[in-house]
């Protein structure tokens, strides 16, 4: 099969984007276009935007194949990779030696404002202590009505069989 080198103009190509944003197109002839789209370097609205609807990228120029086998690997990486593993050291560092790692039952630290003004530590720790136990009672009240809800269902499917 011989392959026709038929090149098309940018006057011509955003001529069969209007056609096939009119549905006038066939459905080989969209193939075809969308072939070409991934061929052709021509840019305009109408172009770009028959691209986007196709999913069709813009193509792109070859790369030399005389550069190194290794060419992901170059100084930017080195160094990025020895970043990361430098952050990721300190922050274990950083973690292993806080004081809440080595403590714990440390009651931590309560600050809280009432009014703009700063409460006693005893009272703010009060608060958040009342704070934790209502929303203890409230997931307890979720669980007991998602148990109650599974019942009904459970109910409900043994009726329903024979």
């Amino acid at each position: 099969m011989k392959e026709h080198d038929v090149k098309l103009t940018l006057q011509e190509t955003e001529q069969l984007c209007r056609l096939y944003m009119d549905c006038r197109l066939t459905v080989l002839e969209e193939t075809e276009l969308q072939y070409v789209l991934g061929k052709m370097p021509y840019s305009s609205p109408c172009i770009d935007e028959v691209r986007m609807l196709m999913g069709v990228s813009i193509p792109m120029k070859a790369k030399e194949s005389s550069k190194k086998r290794f060419t992901w690997f170059n100084r930017k990486t080195a160094i990025g990779i020895a970043a990361s593993i430098m952050i990721l050291f300190a922050v274990g560092v950083a973690l292993f030696n806080s004081p809440l790692a080595n403590d714990k039952d440390s009651s931590g630290v309560y600050i809280a404002y009432a009014n703009g003004q700063e409460i006693s530590h005893e009272l703010s720790v009060q608060q958040v202590k009342s704070d934790m136990n209502q929303a203890d009672e409230f997931l307890k009240h979720i669980a007991k009505l998602e148990a109650q809800e599974q019942e009904q269902v459970e109910n409900f499917i043994n009726q329903i069989k024979p």
